[in-house]
């Protein structure tokens, strides 16, 4: 049974917020289609790029003891992410706030001319959060103007995760966002490791996705 068929939970780790300026530190991948399918690794960052303080500290790197090696070269991002959505079958990206982490990789595209774009057409958690609040009348939470606001930590709390652990991590991040997808639409726990978290009562469900 696959859950989240076709799609892929994408996350990286970035040296600041300009997808077009900051570098690639790290990615991480999860798809699930009657087993587990996982991808990580670690690269350094192109010469020039632009590192935020503040960056940093969320994901915990020390750029002068990142891996040298050629197969951290940050030429391999994008070739390494369409091998595994091609492996995986997969030709949607998903996440929370995902149209970052394509923004980044499609920067890198261009940056090293790579004939491979990931397309504008993704999951977002945050939307299917909201639209499940909205749907079963719960309150959205509000920043302080008023207006609706679901953090990433939010989000994952709702579906009886836990704020995902700091600093942050590609793959740890992917698998709490995949694991909250198939929380709101499926009802369910999916993903070993997660046994530990119940699934709160609301979001429990009976039906179950055919698969393929």
């Amino acid at each position: 049974m696959g859950y989240l068929d076709n799609i892929a939970v994408l996350d990286v780790e970035t040296t600041g917020l300009n997808p077009w300026k900051c570098a690639v530190l790290s990615v991480g991948l999860v798809s699930y289609s009657g087993r587990l399918n996982e991808f990580y690794r670690e690269y350094y960052p192109f010469d020039g790029a632009e590192v935020m303080e503040e960056g940093m500290k969320i994901n915990g790197f020390e750029l002068d003891k990142m891996p040298m090696d050629q197969v951290n070269d940050p030429k391999n991002v994008v070739g390494d992410i369409r091998l595994f959505l091609k492996a995986n079958r997969c030709n949607v990206t998903a996440g929370q706030n995902p149209s970052f982490d394509r923004d980044c990789v499609n920067a890198y595209a261009e940056r090293y001319c790579a004939d491979f774009r990931l397309p504008i057409w993704m999951l977002d958690m945050h939307s299917v959060c909201m639209g499940y609040m909205l749907e079963k009348g719960i309150e959205v939470p509000r920043k302080p103007d008023g207006g609706l606001y679901l953090s990433g930590d939010a989000i994952l709390k709702f579906v009886g995760l836990g704020a995902e652990p700091k600093p942050h991590n590609a793959l740890t991040g992917a698998r709490y966002e995949f694991e909250a997808l198939c929380r709101l639409i499926y009802g369910k726990s999916v993903l070993p490791g997660f046994n530990d978290y119940p699934v709160p009562a609301e979001l429990a469900k009976q039906s179950l996705p055919t698969g393929k």
